[in-house]
């Protein structure tokens, strides 16, 4: 045994027992790691849903999984996009059933998603020298609720919500989006018709 040494010990006359177990999660803060709040699809196979799925649907979907947001696929199970329950129940439903011309039943998750294109990703290796600031404060820059973490290879395995660190951290979170387009610009503009 004249590899090893002998450890330093102590008093424990007073035998106090450490609480080793708790129901509550650690603290989380922003200056947590980032990794503390990826939604990591290769732990938990993320809420899926097709593109021409209704809202109506999506959102029972969502409320039945105790999710805050559905990956949007087409009939190769390809990502478009993702849709986050604010979104399916956003004030804007209305008024796109309206420019549409159809019943607010009628409008699928391909009219409310944010669209892959519009979505941006980050590494996990890169996630795994952040906080949860960095990453908070990439989606402001961005305007984007969604953060999409890819693997060395650049396929996406997880994403971050701007709303679940805002609901973890009990802080608000103001992001704005970002018009990728003209026409986009002018759908967020109010008219007065």
């Amino acid at each position: 045994m004249t590899n090893f040494k002998e450890l330093r010990t102590q008093n424990i006359s007073e035998g106090i027992l450490s609480h080793t177990y708790s129901e509550t999660q650690p603290l989380i803060d922003l200056t947590s790691p980032a990794l503390t709040m990826v939604n990591n699809f290769t732990q938990k196979d993320p809420l899926r849903a097709h593109f021409e799925t209704t809202i109506v649907d999506a959102l029972k979907q969502i409320t039945s999984q105790h999710t805050g947001f559905i990956l949007v696929v087409d009939d190769q199970e390809k990502l478009l996009g993702i849709a986050s329950s604010a979104d399916l129940q956003s004030s804007k439903i209305m008024i796109l059933a309206q420019r549409l011309n159809i019943s607010r039943a009628e409008i699928s998750l391909r009219h409310v998603m944010t669209p892959l294109s519009h979505l941006t990703g980050v590494s996990m290796q890169s996630l795994g020298y952040a906080c949860v600031g960095d990453a908070l404060q990439t989606m402001e820059q961005t305007g984007m609720m969604f953060l999409l973490v890819t693997t060395a290879h650049n396929e996406i395995c997880g994403l971050i919500s701007a709303r679940e660190i805002a609901k973890t951290l009990q802080i608000p979170v103001h992001i704005s989006p970002i018009a990728h387009s003209f026409s986009e610009v002018m759908e967020h503009i109010e008219h007065p018709h």
